[in-house]
């Protein structure tokens, strides 16, 4: 069991009505892509977000909230693809594609199909921790990696691995948000992101264009960080919006504002079809 000392656990359960959290997902930045999309990549942050910005977006979404916030979710099996299905497909979309991997505790997001760069999370019965992410695209023993002297790996919790659904559900406040940029596997420099709140929003209904089916359920992880000592004022805001059985299906990134309010997200990307095709991990490092 994994001794979180700094970390306090909220579970809010509000109801479905509506919400003026500013935090709160606004469903109308993640619209139906266009052809002509052109999103940048998708990234499990440690503020690597990528400047590409979605330029194309289009249409209508069906934000609705579903569902009770009494509910309860196995959010490994909603950030994964269902077994069956991964075993000979991934998702693609408006950048690059992602092959899902399920291992015992960690799980990978590979971003080609020559198996690098991946975004690795942990994962056991009380939380998924986002824990690996790529620097250089073409070199596997470079990443930036979530590590604290005091809780090692895990010492940032996305989500508790059972959450609450709510407006907002599950919170995690988290102050210990240390990483290391390794430009090899052994060579590295310490930093941090700050104050760091995480939640779990939904069940919502979005309809994503490609594949998906129309008024898919999808809850959504919001991801803070950069927050000050107060967890106010946090500069950054990622939302990764997953739906079973495909996994990840959306993500944006956007930046707090003058005015306390987040911007239109300046990176997005969707996952919204499943192609046929599996990748072999690579790895050096672990």
């Amino acid at each position: 069991m994994k001794h979180l000392a700094v970390l306090l656990l909220c579970l809010t359960l509000v109801g479905c009505g509506a919400t003026h959290d500013q935090a709160a997902p606004n469903l109308s930045n993640s619209s139906t892509p266009s052809s002509t999309d052109s999103s940048g990549s998708v990234t499990n942050s440690l503020s690597s977000a990528s400047s590409s910005a979605d330029s194309g977006a289009s249409g209508s979404l069906a934000g609705n909230s579903v569902g009770s916030s009494s509910n309860t979710y196995d959010m490994l099996a909603w950030m994964t693809m269902d077994e069956p299905l991964r075993a000979a497909h991934h998702m693609a979309g408006t950048a690059n594609p992602v092959y899902t991997s399920v291992q015992p505790e960690r799980f990978f997001w590979t971003k080609t199909g020559q198996g690098f760069p991946w975004d690795i999370q942990l994962y056991d019965n009380n939380y998924i921790y986002l824990w690996v992410t790529e620097l250089n695209w073409a070199n596997p023993a470079s990443f930036k990696v979530f590590h604290s002297p005091k809780l090692g790996n895990y010492n940032l919790p996305l989500v508790p691995r059972f959450a609450k659904g709510g407006y907002p559900g599950s919170k995690i406040l988290i102050s210990d948000s240390t990483y290391q940029i390794h430009s090899s596997c052994s060579s590295y420099v310490t930093k941090n992101l700050g104050h760091v709140i995480n939640e779990v929003w939904g069940p919502y209904r979005e309809s994503l264009g490609g594949n998906l089916p129309n008024n898919l359920e999808t809850l959504i992880i919001s991801y803070r960080y950069s927050c000050d000592s107060t967890y106010s004022n946090c500069g950054d805001k990622e939302e990764f919006h997953v739906a079973k059985p495909y996994g990840l299906v959306y993500w944006q990134h956007q930046r707090l504002q003058s005015n306390s309010n987040y911007s239109v997200p300046d990176n997005k990307t969707y996952l919204n079809r499943v192609v046929a095709g599996q990748t072999s991990i690579v790895t050096s490092c672990f």
